[in-house]
């Protein structure tokens, strides 16, 4: 949206000049009527009443005004000529026509030293860097316009140029840094603003400033800004500032886990840009919306909101939320469930995040041949600006050789010298700037050469860094599939013995039983009594059911065994990587051990000393990943018999687990590589080097903290530390080899 929103002082500058057709027509009758400069301005202000409505006319009377400003020595004039051809081609986006004439115009502005029109121009080619990604260009012309409307006293541009500075840096929001540099321009612009009651200027600032401030996870601070935002938006019936503003008081509440309040904010916010068309927040609306349904556990609803979403982001080629969207997709068919269509939304939320991939590069090369282009551009005009100065010197210096002709035959040679003299030096100057954008040609084929050699180098590591991590994966699924296949084998052979011997036992019981069901009761039956006693005494009747109650018990032992097997192996292979969640952790350290019992058998003894943990908020399958190569590590460092030990306590603000083992240990120098990538001390075959490393990126993910203490010969201890309440802005703690 602040693309959309940033630049529209381009326009502002135009609307007052937008009549009816009538006045048009009127204008353009008055051409005949009046001559030079005069019809240099009306040619002008016809020509910026047709930016945005007929390309075509705004070209052929900018040039009009401009062959005339030139004829009559008029400069002003001309430099309006050419930024106005500049404001033809900038709807359609053909930036380079753009630069290629707002650069001429700005030129001539510098040499006029026209303050008013160096900083107007300065301000629009920041503008158009901006729309580039060029933020490093945009910044410096950005810097030379805030200048020039400081020197003039010009208060509006000073707080649009402010804020505009401010949205470069709030491009990168994800940078600390730059979110704050945004701040203090946005600041700066809302001071100019407030002091001179640019009222639709105050509430665009205010919210921009509320959605950094809830990135840096002020939620406080945000929701003041935000509110004030809608307030003053709706004075000037600013709809698309008031959905804006809305959706991110959404966003601030869904943080707090207060849903009901954020999903009736989200559902505004949409309702005020439907009203109004405004795709954008609509489809921002929606996905948040969606967000909140998912951590409410309302897949169906979710689905519904993120579908619409899906739509207006195809529609409008927003590709950053539609990745929101796919994403959202994914986890709400996982919840229904439906695993195939999560799947398939999963494969096109990649597609489009290389697409944006792709993007970002080829604009980046887009960017270098621009800058080619505009070096080049500049080079031209100031050799253009140098000729027309040493055209007027040689006007000059004619009309000094005409006057000088009366004084004398000598005077007229020495100044005929003179001119050869500077005809000699103005070829040698073209010579030397001719063999310099040779240079800079050669230089910049180099660099586009190293580019191309970087990238390569680089997309070679990130496949060979994914087919390392896919084969240490693929390793753990396969220690995973033995334990759980040996685990369950045992409890399942004591069921199916149980049935065999349980039936045989039933068969009997049941023979005795027909014969007593058989009796006539009016009968004499001493006879079958008596035969039927000898039958039960053969039988061992007594024996053959306590023998069956043990066969009943022993099947209930191993069903009960198998359902906390496969309990376990549910609570470890949560699908839960990308999204926060309350969990156990004890569960999830118990869920690892029985995985993993088939390693620890007889021959390692677990202690578990566990502390009053209450669950916390966490990605639990990935906490249960680090379980599993920490507690590997620890069965496999220990050769014969020995313990691990487990401990659990909180610690200020943190949960802390200690994993303690009486293995071999590791020496200083392992120590100080473990948690490098690829470094191993196993035999060629048995590892990747990859478990520690992942584990360490999941705890820094939760910003928490690892620790080693291990001595060779004793054992090692892995210490845990996790954040009891995580939230997406915590700051990360340091890793330590102790």
């Amino acid at each position: 949206m602040k693309k959309r929103i940033l630049f529209l002082f381009i326009f502002l500058i135009h609307i007052s000049a937008l009549a009816q057709k009538t006045k048009l027509d009127s204008m353009e009758a008055q051409l005949t009527t009046v001559k030079d400069t005069i019809k240099v301005n009306l040619l002008l202000d016809i020509s910026k009443a047709y930016v945005g409505k007929d390309k075509a006319k705004v070209i052929s009377y900018a040039w009009q005004a401009k062959k005339i400003a030139d004829a009559h020595n008029f400069p002003k004039g001309a430099a309006y000529a050419l930024k106005n051809i500049g404001m033809a081609y900038y709807p359609e986006g053909n930036y380079k026509e753009v630069l290629k004439y707002w650069q001429r115009s700005l030129s001539i502005f510098t040499v006029i030293e026209d303050k008013v029109g160096m900083g107007n121009l300065e301000g629009n080619i920041g503008g158009v860097y901006f729309n580039q990604g060029a933020d490093a260009k945009a910044i410096e012309h950005y810097l030379n316009a805030l200048k020039l409307a400081e020197e003039v006293g010009d208060k509006f541009r000073l707080a649009t140029i402010l804020s505009n500075i401010g949205a470069v840096y709030a491009n990168n929001l994800s940078n600390a840094p730059s979110r704050q540099k945004a701040l203090d321009y946005y600041y700066k612009a809302l001071e100019i603003s407030e002091d001179n009651d640019y009222q639709t200027r105050i509430g665009r600032i205010t919210a921009n400033i509320g959605e950094i401030l809830l990135a840096n996870g002020d939620d406080e601070k945000s929701l003041v800004y935000l509110e004030r935002s809608i307030k003053e938006s709706e004075k000037s019936d600013n709809k698309e500032i008031v959905a804006f503003a809305l959706h991110h008081m959404g966003n601030v509440y869904t943080r707090r886990g207060e849903y009901a309040k954020a999903l009736a904010y989200q559902n505004k916010s949409y309702a005020t840009a439907a009203a109004v068309s405004y795709k954008l927040e609509m489809l921002q609306a929606l996905n948040g919306a969606g967000k909140i349904y998912n951590l409410q556990g309302r897949p169906d609803q979710a689905l519904q909101a993120y579908n619409q979403a899906k739509e207006i982001a195809l529609e409008l080629g927003a590709n950053k939320e539609l990745t929101d969207a796919y994403e959202g997709l994914s986890q709400a068919y996982a919840a229904v469930p439906d695993y195939k269509k999560a799947y398939d939304h999963r494969l096109l939320l990649s597609a489009v995040k290389d697409s944006i991939f792709n993007t970002e590069t080829n604009r980046k090369i887009v960017n270098l041949q621009a800058d080619y282009e505009n070096e080049k551009n500049q080079a031209q005009i100031k050799l253009l600006t140098k000729d027309k100065a040493l055209q007027q010197m040689a006007l000059q210096r004619q009309k000094i050789i005409r006057n000088a002709l009366l004084a004398g035959l000598g005077l007229f040679l020495i100044l005929a010298f003179m001119l050869y003299f500077n005809y000699r030096n103005k070829v040698k100057a073209n010579w030397q700037l001719t063999r310099k954008n040779v240079e800079i040609n050669q230089q910049k084929e180099e660099l586009a050469s190293q580019r191309d050699r970087q990238e390569h180098m680089y997309n070679n590591l990130i496949s060979a860094q994914a087919q390392l991590i896919q084969a240490e994966k693929m390793a753990s699924l396969g220690q995973l599939t033995a334990g759980v296949a040996h685990e369950i084998n045992n409890p399942i052979n004591f069921v199916s013995a149980g049935i065999d011997s349980l039936r045989h036992n039933f068969a009997e019981i049941m023979e005795v039983v027909e014969g007593y069901l058989a009796l006539n009761p009016e009968a004499d039956n001493q006879q079958q009594l008596r035969k039927l006693h000898q039958q039960k005494k053969q039988a061992d009747l007594e024996e053959l059911i306590e023998e069956s109650e043990q066969l009943l018990r022993s099947i209930k032992n191993g069903a009960t065994r198998t359902k906390e097997i496969v309990k376990s192996l549910k609570n470890f292979t949560r699908l839960d990587e990308n999204s926060l969640k309350k969990a156990d952790l004890h569960e999830g350290l118990d869920s690892t051990l029985v995985i993993l019992n088939n390693q620890i058998k007889e021959r390692i003894k677990i202690i578990k000393n566990y502390g009053n943990l209450k669950p916390i908020n966490c990605y639990p399958g990935q906490l249960n990943q680090v379980f599993m190569n920490i507690l590997s590590n620890a069965i496999q460092a220990i050769k014969g018999e020995g313990t691990i030990a487990i401990k659990t306590y909180t610690d200020d603000d943190y949960a802390v687990i200690r994993i303690k083992d009486s293995g071999s240990g590791m020496t200083e120098e392992v120590k100080t590589h473990i948690f490098e990538p690829f470094f191993t001390t196993k035999d060629v075959g048995e590892g990747t080097g990859l478990g520690l490393s992942i584990s360490y990126g999941i705890i820094e993910k939760h910003k928490g903290r690892i620790e080693v203490d291990s001595q060779v010969g004793v054992g090692t201890e892995f210490i845990i530390r996790i954040p009891l309440i995580l939230s997406e802005t915590s700051k990360p703690m340091e890793v330590a080899a102790v």
